[in-house]
């Protein structure tokens, strides 16, 4: 590492901690009191912990020149020796040479300017050692982790595994999700964006609504990515350890995220009592914090759980995406001025050196002001050329390592050619997609799958057909794979294949295939699809209703009605919302019994059509619903009766007004100004 370099990162890491002093203080000193919704409180730490790794960066480039500017002396070169000609001298006396104090001071000035130049040169060093020890002892942490639930099964099927898939449908997360167990936990833990891992105990002890609402809170975690951001925050803070407010920011994203994980799991389950009540259970599990490193889990710290709970059973309300989009505004105005007036060190110019004279003219001794010499000129005036600087890595060291990966595609052990696989499908190298359709062929069905992700990662339309023709393998899993796969594309899939496996036995592919068409939008599939209405599978069901109402497919209006009978609530539900979608005729009958369903999104629905389609004859079971156990059926009943120009609605509305429910009150008062 050259003396220069040195200096100049150590310049960017003093900027650094200026910067990011100012960002995290005015973060510590907006959020400190408690306030602030938990969005807002998120959106300030994340922008001051990244901002200020770049806002130093930033004001280096645009060579920006703040009042308080800092300049670091510049880094010496190592000093030429005193280059003297020798004295002209006549006949056979021999030449001598002389030593001026001069020449003496400069040898003084040399080893001073060396000294200075090595003290940039230690900084960097112990920084590197400490960040690295520091960094290296985090990932140790999380070894010790996977080790620890090296053992932890994939729960496929069952009550967990099917509540899981309900809550990935109706919040709309479409990443495929994987569930494991394991003994060695005792809350449950998100990791990554793909796994929620599970205690055993979550299925004795925990209820099914408590199940709902713990699944909906992990699931809230991948959907928000809070393992990425706390992983990265934790090295952050590694790194930059010389900067304590990072480790209060960490600390201040895992208590937001575990707030805005419990705000969205009450949103998409609408029971803040249940994961309330899950959050009791999981407390008595835990004795002390037992992962060791920065989780998004359930429950990690224990000293959160009584302010989460008494915020779930006190109804705090949902954070605003209005306050929050303000606070990001404010944010990013902070982030601009600390890069237009924020403090920054640079290191200094080095002075131009002196070229040596020629020979034959008198040689001066250097300064100790000015620098020793740098480079002398050879013969015949030329200079000596600089050595370039070595950069990052280049695409001659890319080619070889993904070379390198290509080979292990054929390598004899399995997970061998599954780890190549996934590797080169995250390099995103094109010149990877040949081999790993070649890959599609391997006797291994994880490795087919592997490679399967892997081009869905590319993107590569040279993979659609090959793609395809998985979609008569075997393993279901594979089929699932390259169903998933070929939802990546929007043109050029073939649909005749992903037609065939509507009649697949197994019904996550059935149910995969569905989506598939429906992202497609085929409507000439909509025949096929609508036989799939009386599937055994309710989720095969729901999607199939709610897929042909995207489809237009009026010729299955009668098929949905039948659908409204269904046994599922949700398939109820997606049957109005798809008969609502293709304006087709519901008979006001059914419509009243529908608002008198178990389901309460049923309710709702029914309420919410009742009132668009203006059914007089619902208004005695509108009125009734304004008592509502649920508030959004409530709300929808309200606004239904607004809709309906009839004097009994308003009347009902005025009923209204005395509700405790002050978002009926507030929806009767508007209704109620609109001309009847």
């Amino acid at each position: 590492m050259s003396p220069r370099f040195a200096s100049s990162l150590l310049a960017w890491l003093l900027t650094y901690l200026i910067h990011s002093t100012v960002l995290l203080g005015v973060a510590w000193l907006v959020t400190r009191r408690r306030r602030l919704e938990p969005a807002a409180v998120e959106v300030l730490w994340k922008v001051a912990l990244v901002a200020g790794l770049v806002t130093g960066t930033i004001q280096s480039r645009l060579q920006l020149r703040t009042h308080a500017a800092v300049t670091l002396p510049a880094a010496a070169s190592p000093a030429a020796p005193d280059v003297r000609e020798p004295a002209i001298v006549p006949g056979n006396e021999s030449p001598v040479g002389t030593t001026s104090p001069t020449s003496r001071t400069s040898t003084t000035s040399t080893t001073s300017a060396a000294l200075r130049a090595a003290l940039p040169l230690l900084a960097i060093l112990l920084w590197a050692v400490i960040a690295l020890a520091s960094s290296l002892y985090y990932v140790a942490r999380r070894l010790i982790l996977v080790g620890r639930l090296a053992d932890r099964r994939t729960v496929s099927d069952g009550p967990l595994a099917a509540t899981l898939a309900e809550l990935q449908r109706t919040t709309g997360y479409r990443r495929r999700v994987r569930l494991t167990m394991a003994r060695t936990i005792s809350s449950p833990v998100a990791f990554g964006l793909s796994e929620i891992c599970v205690p055993e105990l979550a299925l004795s002890d925990l209820g099914a609504e408590q199940q709902r609402s713990m699944l909906a809170h992990e699931l809230a975690h991948l959907a928000r990515r809070d393992s990425l951001w706390l992983a990265g925050a934790s090295l952050v803070e590694r790194c930059f350890f010389f900067q304590p407010l990072n480790r209060l920011a960490r600390r201040e994203l895992e208590t937001t995220a575990e707030y805005l994980s419990d705000e969205w799991a009450m949103r998409k389950t609408g029971s803040a009592v249940a994961l309330a009540k899950c959050l009791a259970t999981v407390a008595e599990w835990i004795q002390a914090s037992p992962l060791g490193v920065p989780v998004a889990g359930l429950a990690e710290r224990r000293s959160l759980l009584v302010a989460r709970i008494s915020r779930l059973l006190e109804g705090r309300r949902v954070s605003s995406p209005a306050s929050r989009r303000g606070w990001a505004v404010a944010a990013a105005l902070g982030v601009a001025a600390t890069i237009a007036a924020a403090p920054r060190v640079s290191q200094s110019s080095p002075p131009v050196p002196l070229s040596l004279p020629e020979r034959g003219d008198s040689v001066r001794s250097p300064s100790p002001e000015e620098p020793a010499l740098s480079a002398a000129k050879g013969r015949g005036g030329q200079g000596v050329r600089t050595p370039k600087r070595s950069g990052g890595l280049g695409a001659d060291e890319d080619t070889t390592v993904v070379r390198a990966l290509i080979a292990r595609l054929k390598d004899e052990n399995a997970g061998v050619r599954g780890a190549a696989a996934r590797s080169l499908g995250r390099l995103g190298d094109p010149r990877a997609v040949p081999p790993l359709i070649d890959v599609l062929a391997d006797s291994d069905g994880e490795v087919r799958s592997a490679a399967v992700e892997a081009l869905a990662d590319l993107g590569d339309a040279r993979a659609i057909g090959p793609i395809a023709g998985l979609l008569k393998d075997p393993v279901a899993d594979v089929k699932r794979n390259a169903l998933d796969a070929l939802s990546h594309f929007d043109q050029g899939v073939p649909t005749a294949p992903v037609l065939a496996l509507l009649e697949d036995p197994n019904a996550d592919v059935r149910h995969q295939a569905i989506e598939l068409l429906d992202h497609l939008h085929a409507r000439s599939a909509a025949g096929a699809i609508s036989r799939l209405i009386h599937d055994p599978s309710p989720d095969v069901r729901h999607s199939a209703v709610a897929t042909l109402g995207n489809l237009g497919a009026q010729s299955a209006a009668a098929t949905i009605t039948e659908a409204l009978s269904d046994a599922n609530a949700d398939v109820r539900e997606a049957a109005l919302g798809a008969l609502d979608d293709l304006k087709a005729p519901i008979a006001e009958a059914t419509l009243v019994n529908l608002m008198k369903d178990p389901g309460a999104d049923v309710r709702q629905r029914a309420a919410h059509l009742a009132g668009e389609r203006s059914v007089v004859a619902a208004i005695p079971q509108l009125r009734h619903l304004i008592d509502d156990p649920r508030g959004d059926v409530r709300e929808a009943a309200t606004e239904a009766l607004g809709h309906i120009a009839d004097p009994a609605a308003r009347q009902a509305l005025q009923a209204a007004l005395q509700s405790h429910d002050p978002k009926v009150r507030r929806a009767a008062a508007e209704a109620l100004g609109q001309d009847p």
